[in-house]
């Protein structure tokens, strides 16, 4: 083959290539514009944050309970476990009348 035919078919596979960016570059431009608008919006949002993150927080250190007395600290833990095991009583309650409620007549019609 001739050095022309070569020089052709290099030349259109260059303009094939620049016309798939330029495609994929456009296509690209019209979710941009989209996602410039919803960052406009969100600016004002940005600043408010970036200033409630520029305020310095001072939080106080809990106190040391050391000193207090046993039977202080262990009324206050049985309350807590006490607390945990009413709260967890709840829960299993709710799942058992929750699953005592599920109506399986209508679920599995068309299951093979």
């Amino acid at each position: 083959m001739p050095g022309w035919i070569w020089w052709l078919i290099w030349g259109g596979l260059v303009l094939f290539a620049f016309g798939v960016w330029g495609y994929i570059v456009s296509s690209m431009s019209r979710p941009a514009a989209k996602l410039a608008n919803s960052v406009e919006k969100l600016m004002p949002l940005l600043a408010k944050l970036s200033e409630a993150a520029s305020v310095e927080v001072f939080v106080e250190h809990p106190e040391s309970n050391l000193e207090d007395s046993k039977e202080l600290l262990q009324s206050e833990r049985d309350a807590l476990i006490d607390r945990r095991r009413k709260r967890k009583e709840v829960r299993a309650r709710s799942l058992v009348t929750r699953v005592k409620n599920i109506k399986l007549e209508g679920r599995f019609k068309d299951v093979r």
